[in-house]
């Protein structure tokens, strides 16, 4: 009966170990994006919004993203099909919802914004943000 739990012991050991040590070489290399000079302009309708896209394809699904707001730029109010998780980079950005208060994010705080909830904002001072969208990008402005 020693012999027997000294074995399981030996092989639940070795069993982790292999688990452990497998885990340890990822499949892919790590991705590396350098932002500076990356940022390109929203379009000639969102003048003062520039962005640029880490990672995925904002057409077809999932996808990362980066925004740089001049100061005293304002977020019209919009909805989107896809939740949003956001972190700001640099800056503040004063953010509204639906049923929620105004609240004011700066540099490291963070929001979760579920799919379909209206909200809007401005950047009282140049901002940068990160976005995490897990579907495709939609963006529907509210009509005043």
């Amino acid at each position: 009966m020693k012999s027997y739990k000294l074995a399981l012991s030996a092989f639940l050991i070795f069993l982790a170990s292999a688990l452990i040590g497998s885990s340890a070489f990822a499949a892919d290399p790590a991705t590396y994006i350098f932002t500076k000079g990356e940022f390109k302009s929203c379009g000639p309708d969102i003048p003062g919004c520039e962005t640029t896209v880490l990672m995925g394809d904002p057409a077809t699904g999932a996808f990362q993203i980066m925004y740089r707001m001049k100061k005293g730029f304002e977020f019209v109010k919009h909805w989107h099909a896809a939740s949003e998780s956001l972190v700001m980079v640099k800056g503040t950005v004063i953010l509204n919802t639906d049923g929620g208060k105004e609240q004011t994010l700066k540099s490291g705080d963070y929001v979760h914004i579920p799919a379909n909830l209206v909200h809007w904002g401005v950047c009282p001072e140049e901002c940068v943000f990160y976005i995490y969208v897990d579907g495709a990008n939609t963006f529907n402005v509210v009509e005043k």
